[in-house]
């Protein structure tokens, strides 16, 4: 590679990982302060973070919330990809442009025009129209991820079920399924992830529930206290369990698989 596009992509991995390690150091800085130079290393903040009821509270309903919207993302981006991959689909294109809309429409419009129509259709705000709105919002990355991974596979291996007799849902669960269950997997991944992050639609449709974005946004705005940054840090530790596994979780399959080729041949 070149000077230049070293330099290019140095500038944008400061830009990008800087502000996260400046955010690691001073959630273990013994000042109260968030200034340099340091006045030593602590627990302390960690300690009184693990002790806070009101983030304990919050990252419990966060993560209660987050189980079915990454559930429910996989599942209707899974059926979504289906369509978006058939052949024997009329206006796939439409219809494709049509599951992108919500990732297209700014989050602000998106999360006060579901508010309105969870309003209109008497569903009132809370845990319940945070995992919908939430999921709305997620299906066009699962799509896209399922969608991606349908178009690479053989479709001669499902007809070659359906000609030994097979049933259209015994070649889906049997055949299709099995070959998806990575992408299914980082489909849910991703919608955790997405949904943990959240504050938009949080703020216009959570109500009385109290996911951990709104507590962070809300002390944020009071004071910027220590202990935001050890939060900050368990959420970015949290998440990057939740990729590590994924990750793991692909490569174990895919050594499985291969192996199984091996012994075949």
């Amino acid at each position: 590679m070149s000077r230049l596009v070293i330099l290019t992509l140095g500038l944008a991995v400061c830009f990008f990982y800087l502000p996260i390690v400046v955010l690691g150091i001073f959630s273990f800085n013994a000042a109260s302060t968030m200034a340099f130079p340091l006045s030593g290393f602590t627990f302390t903040w960690y300690a009184d973070l693990f002790g806070n009821e009101a983030f304990l509270g919050g990252f419990v309903t966060s993560f209660l919330i987050a189980q079915p919207v990454g559930l429910l993302g996989a599942l209707i981006g899974l059926m979504a990809a289906l369509a978006v991959t058939s052949p024997r689909m009329k206006f796939r294109a439409a219809f494709a442009i049509l599951v992108l809309v919500p990732f297209l429409v700014p989050k602000t419009v998106l999360s006060i025009a579901q508010a309105m129509l969870m309003s209109w259709v008497g569903l009132g705000r809370g845990a319940t129209a945070l995992i919908l709105a939430q999921t709305l919002v997620v299906i066009p990355f699962t799509t896209t991820i399922l969608a991606a991974v349908m178009v690479r596979l053989d479709p001669r291996l499902e007809e070659a079920a359906r000609d030994l007799g097979a049933t259209p849902w015994q070649s889906f669960r049997r055949v299709l399924l099995p070959q998806l269950s990575v992408a299914l997997s980082a489909a849910y991944s991703i919608g955790v992830i997405l949904s943990l992050a959240d504050l938009t639609i949080s703020m216009f449709l959570a109500g009385r529930t109290q996911p951990l974005s709104l507590i962070v946004a809300s002390e944020f705005r009071r004071e910027l206290k220590p202990d935001l940054n050890a939060m900050q840090v368990a959420v970015l530790v949290l998440t990057a369990l939740i990729v590590a596994m994924t990750e793991i979780n692909r490569r174990r399959r895919l050594r499985g698989r291969r192996a199984h080729i091996r012994d075949y041949l």
